[in-house]
């Protein structure tokens, strides 16, 4: 399980939208938009799926290496 990442326009920095998926669901899942609010540039972003990518911790996946990226369209 992950968590559905955005970047920040303003910044430029990931931020956690609050959606958990695990990356096959979300790679399967329709074309959807949402909105996230931003704590780096107090503001709400509107993105759709196709702009956030899935972010697995390594707690997550217990794998040693840091978490793994999924950005939906990958093969």
């Amino acid at each position: 399980m992950g968590m559905v990442m955005i970047k920040c326009p303003e910044t430029g920095h990931a931020i956690p939208t609050g959606i958990e998926m695990d990356r096959e669901r979300f790679r399967r899942s329709t074309v959807f938009f949402s909105r996230t609010y931003c704590g780096m540039c107090a503001a709400t972003h509107e993105w759709f799926a196709r702009e956030a990518w899935v972010y697995e911790s390594v707690l997550a996946n217990g794998k040693a290496g840091g978490g793994q990226p999924f950005r939906a369209g990958a093969v």
